[in-house]
């Protein structure tokens, strides 16, 4: 006949405070490593045209800040688009020191681009996305280059809680001070107006690009919005581009006065591609 366990009340207690323990454990170290898990988790994506792949900048991005869902406005479209959100909350990693706020993707920083290039993408500002002084002061970078760690090469950006309510493609280069929380160590080049984002807002835009990267007088940026032609510059395109030029793409509202006081944003983008050809851009 089998032996019985002899299972003392005083085991049983142990038994039910040792599961209690557990219990408190899992609630308070599940968030913890959860967090930590979704900043250290290094995803990497392709994106059509584009040689090097894409990786979510998940050490500075807010939690959940960017995510790949249904077309909110084509039923019709099969395909997963990007939808990049900031909200108010708690400054992440080293973005507390200005006190930004973003939801972002980009290449590896050692990328660079080929001396020319089209690139494409459809964005879709929500129509309560805001404008100017609805939103908290800062500098607001959606498309960007970077040929350098400190400052935007060039970008598609906005400056809100401003009289500028435009998306502009704009240029920068290091200014050789102390970077503070507003900024101030880069220097504007030049901030060419595209579009109200008002006028935006609401649908969905075709964005096109045409650069000639080049450290001499002979570069090239043209934009095209909806086939419209809004940027045409010749000139110095880039400063280190030999060295690196990386892209990134989303919604990153640097510099503000409190990442707590940030008004919630959220814009998508779609066929998002790089082409030797305007032709040869992904539509869809």
């Amino acid at each position: 006949m089998p032996l019985r366990a002899n299972r003392s009340s005083s085991g049983f207690k142990n038994i039910g405070i040792l599961n209690f323990l557990r219990k408190i454990l899992i609630a308070v170290l599940l968030p913890v490593l959860s967090a930590n898990l979704s900043f250290g988790a290094e995803r990497t994506f392709k994106v059509p045209g584009f040689t090097h792949p894409f990786r979510v900048t998940t050490e500075r991005n807010q939690p959940g800040g960017f995510t790949m869902v249904k077309d909110p406005l084509d039923q019709y479209n099969a395909a997963k688009v990007f939808k990049f959100s900031i909200n108010p909350g708690p400054c992440v990693r080293d973005d507390c020191e200005q006190q930004s706020a973003r939801a972002t993707v980009q290449q590896g920083r050692k990328t660079k681009q080929p001396k020319e290039a089209w690139y494409g993408w459809d964005m879709y500002f929500v129509p309560d996305f805001p404008i100017g002084s609805k939103q908290v002061r800062g500098h607001e970078i959606f498309v960007e280059f970077k040929d350098q760690d400190q400052c935007q090469l060039v970008a598609l950006t906005t400056n809100p809680h401003s009289n500028d309510q435009f998306l502009s493609w704009s240029m920068e280069k290091p200014s050789g001070k102390q970077m503070t929380q507003f900024g101030g160590d880069c220097i504007d080049l030049f901030d060419m107006r595209v579009a109200p984002i008002r006028e935006l807002a609401g649908a969905w835009h075709r964005f096109e690009l045409f650069v000639r990267w080049t450290r001499e007088g002979d570069g090239r940026f043209l934009m095209f919005l909806d086939g419209k032609q809004v940027v045409d510059y010749q000139g110095v395109t880039c400063f280190s581009c030999d060295k690196l030029n990386y892209f990134l793409f989303g919604n990153y509202l640097c510099c503000t006065t409190g990442t707590k006081l940030v008004v919630p944003a959220t814009v998508y983008y779609r066929y998002v591609s790089m082409a030797k050809s305007r032709e040869a851009l992904v539509w869809k």
